[in-house]
């Protein structure tokens, strides 16, 4: 029996920096993949150097260089590779993601032995710029390696949310064009909800084992996204509107609705935590002779932002009622991992 292939797409935008590690360790994997695609979207770096380089230094690597004439974005580019792969399973790469040596061996292994699973999604860790992480999911699916049939899936997205994050999923190919690739519309969750999709067409393997990294950058397509609070709004109603209507043979209505609630409250919670950074740091801007009436007011207004956000999630609570306990757990485990790392990080 034929060992199964492995495409390996990177759309790039100025990820000149990060190519030639993001390369190597796709080339470093215990199973090599069949070839790797790289998109570069426009980048007015040496990104386009960076990468003639690599592919002349690897000449046997299979390496594909596509170039778009101008800047498209990363999911025209992602869908371009896409097209042009011709490897059973597809694995969506980011420049600036970090990949583990084992990550394609175990992932592709794993679908080898449940060849109707159509994707295999691992645990991760999300790098913040402080050097702090959380790892990811928050919440296991199975403490085991694993295929999870699309009725069980259903049942752990009711429970946790998707635990399928973007960079440690690996595609079967074939599904990915039947569900139309990444849906340019769903934006910075276009991934999420293929996951989704996919998970509840053919099921999915899961490692609970982290294989993968994924930087948080401050001026990343998805933090760009988060911060537009309009536009995450329209896109949570646009998503629920999709599992109503085209996919609504997989998607139960109760679960709709209740997702909606929950991304909207979830957004609504974020927007606020960032406003309150917002005025933390223009406090300490503001203040800056730092004496003892100063810290002493200092701690008195952060005080009463504080009691203002707990204020604001308490009405939440109130009004999205038991569905909200999956937000706050969620928020509240990133903060503590978080803290964790970050104390970790500095000793």
């Amino acid at each position: 029996m034929n060992e199964p292939t492995l495409s390996v797409v990177m759309p790039n935008y100025n990820h000149a920096r990060f190519l030639k590690s993001a390369v190597g360790e796709i080339l470093g994997q215990s199973f090599p993949p069949y070839e790797i695609i790289i998109i570069d979207d426009g980048s007015t770096d040496d990104s386009v150097k960076v990468i003639e380089r690599i592919a002349r230094e690897n000449p046997n690597a299979n390496i594909k260089f596509l170039r778009n004439e101008q800047n498209q974005g990363v999911i025209y580019s992602a869908n371009r590779g896409l097209k042009k792969a011709s490897g059973q399973y597809i694995y969506f790469a980011a420049a600036d993601d970090i990949l583990y040596d084992d990550f394609f061996d175990m992932s592709m292994r794993l679908l080898a032995k449940y060849p109707q699973a159509g994707l295999c999604s691992s645990m991760g860790k999300s790098i913040y710029t402080d050097g702090s992480s959380v790892q990811t999911p928050l919440k296991n699916p199975s403490p085991v390696e694993c295929y999870l049939t699309s009725r069980e899936c259903m049942r752990s997205l009711r429970k946790y949310d998707s635990w399928m994050g973007g960079n440690s999923n690996i595609f079967r190919r074939d599904v990915v064009l039947e569900c139309g690739g990444l849906l340019p519309e769903l934006g910075a969750s276009c991934d999420i909800f293929l996951g989704m999709l996919v998970a509840l067409k053919y099921g999915v393997c899961f490692i609970p084992k982290q294989l993968v990294g994924f930087r948080l950058m401050p001026n990343s397509y998805s933090a760009n996204f988060n911060s537009r609070t309009n536009e995450g709004l329209s896109l949570y109603s646009y998503t629920a509107k999709l599992m109503k209507t085209t996919y609504a043979d997989l998607f139960p209505v109760d679960y709709v609705n209740s997702w909606e609630r929950r991304m909207i409250y979830r957004d609504r919670i974020s927007l606020v935590n960032q406003l309150y950074n917002r005025q933390i740091s223009m406090m300490q801007d503001i203040i800056s002779e730092k004496n003892m009436l100063d810290k002493l007011f200092f701690l008195c207004m952060k005080l009463s932002m504080h009691i203002q956000l707990m204020v604001l999630i308490f009405y939440y609570l109130l009004r999205l009622g038991p569905e909200l306990r999956i937000v706050l757990q969620r928020g509240l485990l990133i903060k503590l991992k978080r803290l964790k790392s970050r104390f970790s990080h500095q000793n």
